[in-house]
This record gives structure tokens, C-alpha cells and sequence, in this order.
């Protein structure tokens, strides 16, 4: 675009006028500090300072370019707003868009009887900033993690009190369902083995060629994101760190399929061995398999799909009548929610990890993890685990403020209508001023070609 076209039509508060001219001055704000016999003096920087701007312009009445009207009206509209309380938005020729403040007789307007309908206006405005107060922010990443902590140490407590505690299985009371035997605990090796091969299956799925290489750094197209977020990826592109490769990355996905097996086989073996002694151990097992299957989903967007669902682990019903039977259904749902709350631990770190790309998505994300915290806040209220139902719901409300405070910057998604096909280089400039953005279009978009965007597509509003 040529000069004139790249000009913006002037205002201030929303009352348009006419320009002829203007200067602005930059610069640091700076002490200078001098030395005996030093020639040249320190000068400390200060920060940025001041930015003042002035403008020549004028108002005349039905302009053929901004309207407006009656000059005198056009005038006492002006006046007012040079006059109103707080900063207004200017917006400048070639700067654009300004928060400005005008001072103490900071407009001029001149009128002359040879001038007819013609005012002439001098602006002297000051950019003008937030009023920001010093204040305490809460790591979210950090109290996330502690209540994922806090969630774990519930879920075992309930885990070992429903396996140990006095209990009436209709026939008599016992102390603790271990007390009968191998067949409680061949229930709850069972259970653990189909937690282990879900979580090899989860594994397998994180691992694959096209999550692998959703991780390379650079740009290889759209079909190489998978399910990346758009933010997701710019933050990796921009942070730095060093190139990977296919190679690397398949390496790294081949040694945490390994470690998973590993931490997998430990937690079977762990409930082969479990008895009064030993159940407190079990616990540890479990959260090290769900440790292992989140050191695999290194994108947060996989993490939090595939552990909603590790977290709706719930296995077959036990068909074993009598009270061995309901010794064994207490020891299976006992060994199942403590499963669940490992996994469901990770999600909630994979959630606050997650970089929403935009409004809509942070509260997709909000609400698929809460509906999976939710069932599971439920469960636990049925059966008595108090620990874990308040563990659940201070780990829910972090959660959800967390997310909504993360999504209150974004913004949200709108539908947009074209008169014809566009590239989508020549669309991100017109939408965003930012032709970069481009890839993010195709994304959202989904194109044939990028050269050939649909006329009607869903995109980020700004």
C-alpha cells in the first residue's frame, strides 16, 4: 500500500477531524552523572519516557471525508472530550491507536470571521499508562502440583483404610477384606493388570509416528501439528531450545514405552505380593505407572486426552457370590479409585500445562477435565472416602480458576464471511496485521490449499 492508503482517519474520544501536521518526541529518561576528571559522564537509563505528541488540525463542516456535520457542533463535541475525566483513545494518522491524556490547555482551537466554517485545532496529548499497584500472584503450576500431591496422599489413606478397616460383608464382620485371602488379592492383581494394559495401550497411542513428530521443531506444515494448540507450538518455536529429529524423538518415545512397561510390571508385582503388611506400598506403585505414561505425552494436549481416559478406569463387575464375593467387589473398587486418582492427578497437570490457543478452547479444556473430576468427586461420595472427596474438590475449584484466568486474556473464536478466495498470507495480514500468522489460519481453517482459503471459516476474532 502506498503512504496515503496506510493513513488512519484521526479522532479523538470518536470525534473525527482533519490533520496537517504533527510532531512527536521520543526518547530514555536518564541522570547524568559527572566525575572530577572523568571526560565522559555515566548515564544511567531510567526507562522509556514520556511520549508527547502533538498534532495540527482542523474541522469544517460536512467534510467529504469525515462528515460530522455543523462545525460549531463538531467543536462543543471536541471541547468535551479534551475535557472529559481519565485518559481517551486517540487515534493517530500513522501511529494508530494511542491511551492518551490532554493537560491543562493542551487544545487550541482558532477561529477567524474570514475563516467561515473552519476551526483550527492544536493538540499537545500525553500517552498515558494503567495506574498498576504492586501484588501477589499464586503460582498456579505450583499449587496445582501440591494439591495433585495432597490428592495422592488422600486416595492412599482411603485405599488403605477400605482394605484394612473393619467391615460387615453380610455374613459376618471381618477385619479388612485381606483377611480373606487369595482370592481378594488375585482381585486386585487383576484389576491392576488391566490398569497396566490400558496404560501400555495410552503409551503406545503418545508414542506413535504422528505424536512424535507433532514435537519436531520448525515448521513441516499443518498435518505435522496433530492436535498441538497453536499456542503450543509457538511457544516451543520461540523458547530456544535445541532442534530435535524424528531420530531423537522415536528414541525418546521407544525408552518411555520402557519405563512404562517397567513401572507397570512393578505395580502388578506389587499387588502379588500385597497383604497387611505391605498395602501401604501399593500406592507408591500406582502413581509411579501414571508418572511413567505422563513422561511419554510430552504434548499437554495428548496428556489430557489420554489420561481422561485412563481416568474412567472402571473394570468388569465381580460375578463371585457370597461373601467372598463382596469382599472381592470392595477390594476391586477400592484398587480401581485409587488407580483413577493417580491418573486423574496427571491430568490435572496436564490441564495447567495445556496452552489454550484461544477462549473457546480454554474452556474445552475446562470442562473436560472437571466432568472427569466430577464423576470421580461423585464416587468417592458413595463410598465414604472423605479424604479423597475434599482432596477432589480443592483440586477441582484450583483447577477451574486456574483455566479461567488463563482464558480471560484470549481471545475468542468468530465466524468470518469473504467475498472470494484469498491466499493465506494476504487473510492473516488483512485479519491480523500480521501476515505470520498465516499457518495458524490454515490450522483453524483447514484449507485445500493455503493458497485458496474457504470463504467461510472459523478463526481467533483478534
Amino acid at each position: 500500500m502506498s503512504w496515503f492508503d496506510e493513513l488512519q482517519q484521526a479522532s479523538f474520544r470518536g470525534v473525527p477531524f482533519a490533520v496537517l501536521g504533527g510532531e512527536a518526541r521520543f526518547g530514555r529518561r536518564v541522570a547524568v552523572h559527572e566525575y572530577p576528571l572523568k571526560d565522559r559522564p555515566y548515564v544511567e537509563d531510567l526507562g522509556r519516557s514520556t511520549r508527547r505528541i502533538g498534532l495540527v488540525g482542523f474541522l469544517i463542516e460536512d467534510s467529504l471525508v469525515y462528515g460530522g456535520g455543523s462545525v460549531i457542533a463538531q467543536r462543543n463535541a471536541m471541547i468535551a472530550a479534551a475535557e472529559q475525566a481519565g485518559p481517551g483513545i486517540l487515534v493517530h494518522p500513522t501511529l494508530g491507536e494511542l491511551r492518551v491524556s490532554i493537560p491543562d490547555g493542551a487544545l487550541g482551537i482558532t477561529e477567524r470571521w474570514d475563516a467561515g466554517r473552519y476551526f483550527e485545532l492544536s493538540f499537545s496529548f500525553i500517552e498515558s499508562g494503567e495506574r498498576v499497584f504492586p501484588s501477589i500472584s499464586v503460582s498456579n503450576t505450583s499449587l496445582i502440583g501440591s494439591l495433585v500431591d495432597k490428592l495422592g496422599l488422600a486416595s492412599a489413606a482411603d485405599f488403605v483404610s477400605r482394605m484394612t478397616a473393619t467391615v460387615n460383608l453380610g455374613v459376618g464382620v471381618v477385619r479388612g477384606v485381606l483377611s480373606l485371602g487369595n482370592a481378594v488379592v488375585a482381585q486386585v492383581v487383576a484389576t491392576a493388570a488391566g490398569f497396566q494394559v490400558s496404560a501400555g495401550a495410552l503409551a503406545r497411542d503418545a508414542t506413535n509416528l504422528a505424536n512424535m513428530a507433532s514435537l519436531l521443531t520448525g515448521n513441516y506444515g499443518r498435518y505435522q501439528n496433530a492436535n498441538v494448540s497453536s499456542a503450543f507450538a509457538k511457544s516451543r518455536a520461540s523458547s530456544g531450545q535445541v532442534p530435535t529429529t524424528i531420530t531423537t524423538l522415536t528414541a525418546q518415545g521407544a525408552q518411555g514405552r520402557a519405563e512404562v512397561a517397567a513401572a507397570g510390571t512393578a505395580l502388578v508385582a506389587s499387588a502379588q505380593s500385597l497383604d497387611a503388611s505391605t498395602v501401604q506400598a501399593l500406592p507408591t506403585s500406582a502413581v509411579g505407572l501414571t508418572s511413567a505414561l505422563a513422561g511419554v505425552a510430552l504434548n499437554p494436549g495428548d496428556g489430557i486426552r489420554l489420561f481422561s481416559d485412563l481416568a474412567s478406569f472402571r473394570p468388569s463387575a465381580v460375578d463371585v457370590t457370597g461373601q467372598t464375593g463382596i469382599a472381592m467387589g470392595v477390594a476391586q473398587d477400592a484398587m480401581s479409585a485409587l488407580l483413577r486418582r493417580s491418573a486423574i492427578g496427571e491430568l490435572a497437570r496436564a490441564a495447567i500445562a495445556y496452552a489454550p490457543s484461544s477462549n473457546d478452547d480454554a474452556d474445552a479444556v475446562r470442562d473436560q477435565v472437571t466432568s472427569v473430576i466430577d464423576a470421580e468427586i461423585t464416587t468417592a461420595g458413595d463410598s465414604g472416602d472423605d479424604q479423597s472427596f475434599l482432596a477432589l474438590r480443592s483440586l477441582r475449584q484450583a483447577l477451574v480458576d486456574a483455566i479461567s484466568a488463563s482464558a480471560g486474556s484470549l481471545a475468542s473464536m468468530r465466524d468470518f464471511v469473504l467475498p472470494g478466495s484469498v491466499t493465506a498470507l494476504a487473510l492473516a495480514q488483512r485479519l491480523y496485521r500480521d501476515a505470520t500468522r498465516a499457518d495458524e489460519l490454515v490450522g483453524e481453517a483447514g484449507p485445500i490449499h493455503p493458497a485458496f482459503m474457504p470463504t467461510r471459516f472459523r478463526a481467533l476474532a483478534r
